[in-house]
């Protein structure tokens, strides 16, 4: 991963990543030590991918002040789809512990969380995968334009050793100048990385961390059914070693004596030492 063109913030050490599912998630992770990577394009907010166009206009709106040559850039770098699109699939965690939002959307009757060690969760999927890039997703509208614009008025104009304005120039003088293209190339392709790692601040309380996978020409995808469609995935299979996790915690419409004790029951049996909690939260959904 480059640090200049991709700027994630990354799992503290010490630090403790949750990940939210239901029972048949927490029995594959469990029997299997398996995780499961989803498309990018499938994942759940609808309109997660296009929520980066408008920041990606707003930036140059602001710093192209020239409108032709802004239109220009815009349409060759992120509009034109002249090169074949990368596949990424996204594996996600959560820093937080007993998100309402979270367990909503995922918990429901038949939710758990589970709790890894952050430093040892990430050494054991980097063993198992590629990980092409991981960290907090990013909420806020003014952060978000930050980096672009970075990316726009300092990562590119230091890697073509160009200022922007002449690289625009090269590009209005003849579109298919090597240095004006690499420029938009680059830029596309940042914008791809982002558009996973942006999200409208409604969705803040997620506190979401995710891992991109790139899909290489020997990834298996595999599919599996989810509300009247099919859902593309990758396994991404860890060691068979037990996995580093801190702690359970069952979903606040499971409190059931039996979802507890019988978790219990589940990681005594396979050699866990984790304690098992329930939910703060009290509601009714």
């Amino acid at each position: 991963m480059s640090g200049r063109q991709v700027k994630l913030q990354q799992a503290e050490k010490g630090s403790i990543l949750y990940h939210y599912t239901k029972s048949n998630g927490v029995n594959g992770i469990l029997n299997h030590n398996c995780f499961w990577a989803t498309k990018s394009d499938f994942l759940n907010d609808p309109n997660e991918f296009s929520h980066i166009q408008r920041i990606l206009a707003q930036v140059c709106q602001e710093t192209i002040r020239d409108t032709a040559l802004r239109e220009m850039f815009l349409h060759d770098s992120i509009y034109a789809g002249t090169e074949k699109k990368r596949e990424y699939f996204v594996l996600s965690f959560s820093n937080c512990r007993d998100s309402i939002t979270m367990w909503s959307e995922f918990g429901n009757k038949t939710g758990y969380n589970i709790g890894f060690s952050s430093n040892r969760i990430i050494a054991r999927i980097e063993e198992a995968a590629e990980i092409a890039y991981h960290g907090l997703v990013v909420y806020q509208t003014k952060q978000q334009m930050q980096l672009i614009r970075k990316n726009l008025c300092s990562y590119l104009p230091n890697l073509l050793r160009l200022p922007l304005e002449g690289i625009l120039k090269l590009g209005s003088q003849n579109p298919q100048d090597a240095l004006y293209q690499k420029a938009c190339r680059k830029f596309r392709r940042t914008a791809e990385v982002y558009a996973m790692f942006f999200k409208h601040e409604g969705f803040a309380e997620e506190q979401e961390y995710r891992f991109v996978f790139k899909r290489q020409k020997d990834t298996m995808v595999q599919f599996r059914a989810k509300d009247g469609f099919m859902l593309p995935y990758i396994e991404i299979p860890l060691s068979g070693q037990n996995l580093p996790i801190e702690e359970i915690i069952v979903a606040p419409q499971n409190h059931i004596d039996l979802a507890k004790s019988g978790m219990e029951y589940m990681l005594h049996a396979k050699g866990y030492q984790a304690a098992v909690s329930l939910s703060n939260i009290k509601l009714r959904y």
